[in-house]
């Protein structure tokens, strides 16, 4: 447990200049629980942080990305959004990316992203539902989203193989205003 107390914390959505910051913050959550990417360390970690600058562009305008800094500007903690493109898919939003440094575990930040993410979401014309993938074994990250109304709806099996070991994902799906019923299995 982090014996540190909670950081006072600015929920924001990422701009180029935060390129390299985030980079640091992939990079370290790669290494530290690679299960939850589709992305291995070892790619990634070549890549140069301007190519993440187009997940960076303003909620409603395309995919975008939210972070959250400390008092002294430091990056802590990410979460991704993007929309379907397909038109027949333009209903469906997705949740991925989620991370926090782990220094800043357990102090709520994570649910700050993604309540910020979901008041964002609530707010697009057309949007029906947040959907996400979650490493079935992050019992912590699975709380947090049916905490916030997610309900799981299927399992990728061996969603990500490290090493030969396969890493069930949970898929997982949030109504939002005004969606119509959706026929989950009950939980």
């Amino acid at each position: 447990m982090n014996s540190r107390p909670p950081a006072a914390i600015r929920i924001a959505v990422l701009r180029t200049e935060d390129a390299p910051a985030y980079k640091r913050l992939r990079d370290a959550s790669l290494l530290r629980a690679p299960e939850a990417f589709s992305t291995d360390y070892a790619t990634a970690v070549t890549r140069p942080p301007i190519i993440y600058a187009a997940r960076f562009s303003q909620p409603g305008k395309g995919p975008f990305t939210l972070g959250a800094f400390t008092d002294d500007d430091r990056l802590v903690g990410s979460l991704g959004f993007e929309r379907a493109e397909a038109l027949f898919k333009r209903h469906i939003g997705h949740i991925n990316a989620v991370m926090v440094d782990v220094h800043f575990e357990r102090q709520g930040i994570a649910r700050q992203l993604l309540e910020a993410c979901i008041a964002h979401a609530e707010q697009l014309a057309g949007l029906d539902m947040l959907q996400l993938g979650v490493t079935a074994s992050n019992e912590r990250a699975v709380r947090l989203y049916q905490r916030a109304g997610f309900r799981i709806f299927g399992r990728e099996p061996s969603a990500v193989k490290i090493h030969g070991v396969g890493h069930d994902h949970l898929l997982m799906v949030r109504p939002l205003p005004g969606c119509p019923a959706l026929n989950l299995p009950a939980s």
